[in-house]
């Protein structure tokens, strides 16, 4: 059967300890728990870029879906249904066959490009995976820490980090460095990246749409008063824009990685430099006493070593 709590116990409090915590700390309590305490600076212009990948796919797909149609349109009229007007002007199967076939490979190109678009987008919004997005909210502590089986530092662990070696290099007498700046990098410079990554989606990728050409209408021209490798051309004119476009794309993807990458190798060389020093004071421990000291004078203590002991038993040093 279930237990029963006993109605009206309470806790044994100390005198007077009631309400008594700073007032401070119960404001960061109640900014904390209600999710207001910390701030994004990148997440306004992040969510402009991926607003803007999402006009921009859009676009993209409504003008591949009048190349798929077109193109289908095409390959209908092959073997016997060719438009009066193109085969009249002595063009067949082959030469209807050419065109639909550029529509095609626009339409190829078209989904690639959605898909690049597609890729940075969940770089910069998916949650829960090792990307641009966590990397950002984990440093300005909107994340309060990584998924399993990621292992990245959060707010928390980079502040404590950045006090623990200021503290412990000023008490060895080293010129004071700023290590802030560097753990958290991506939160200082990141806007740049983020605005370069704008102004290249600003752009548009298909100033001129496969929907403007007006291929079928031109196929069906009676007259017909172009060529098939004009439409053709016209059509495969558009990939390369396109190619380029996806190229930018990957490029600014590669940029949002580069963050990573450089706040990480900083974070590793900070945390190893810190263990050094926290090295420091463990074989401190070990040559206060002669029997651990004949390890390092004898057996895996290094000449440098050697040094520091022989001066700090002669009084020379402290």
């Amino acid at each position: 059967m279930p237990i029963t709590f006993t109605a009206g116990l309470t806790p044994t409090f100390p005198a007077d300890s009631f309400g008594s915590a700073k007032e401070h700390v119960r404001q960061l309590a109640t900014a904390l728990t209600g999710g207001t305490a910390f701030f994004n600076p990148l997440a306004t212009g992040v969510t402009a870029l991926v607003t803007r990948i999402d006009a921009v796919k859009a676009s993209l797909a409504t003008d591949k879906s009048t190349a798929d149609s077109e193109s289908t349109t095409m390959q209908g009229y092959v073997s016997g249904t060719l438009p009066t007007g193109f085969s009249d002007a002595e063009f067949d199967d082959d030469d209807m066959t050419s065109i639909a076939n550029a529509a095609i490979a626009y339409s190829t190109a078209n989904t690639a490009l959605q898909n690049q678009l597609t890729t940075l987008k969940n770089y910069l919004t998916v949650v829960d995976v090792d990307n641009f997005k966590l990397h950002m909210e984990l440093l300005s502590g909107i994340d309060p820490a990584p998924p399993a089986g990621v292992i990245k530092p959060n707010l928390n662990g980079l502040m404590g980090l950045a006090m623990a070696i200021t503290d412990t290099e000023n008490r060895f007498g080293i010129t004071f460095t700023n290590y802030l700046t560097g753990l958290f990098d991506t939160l200082f410079t990141g806007d740049i990246t983020v605005a370069n990554a704008q102004t290249h989606l600003d752009t548009n990728p298909i100033p001129t749409t496969y929907a403007s050409l007006g291929i079928v209408t031109a196929v069906n021209a009676d007259p017909f008063n172009t060529t098939p490798s004009a439409l053709a051309s016209s059509i495969t004119a558009l990939n390369s824009g396109m190619n380029t476009y996806g190229t930018g794309v990957e490029t600014h993807q590669g940029n949002f990685t580069t963050h990573i990458t450089t706040d990480m190798a900083y974070y590793n060389s900070v945390v190893d430099k810190l263990e050094q020093y926290i090295q420091a004071y463990s074989v401190s421990g070990h040559i206060q006493d002669p029997y651990y000291r004949w390890m390092y004078d004898y057996v895996f203590g290094s000449s440098v070593i050697q040094e520091v002991i022989s001066k700090l038993n002669s009084g020379e040093i402290t």
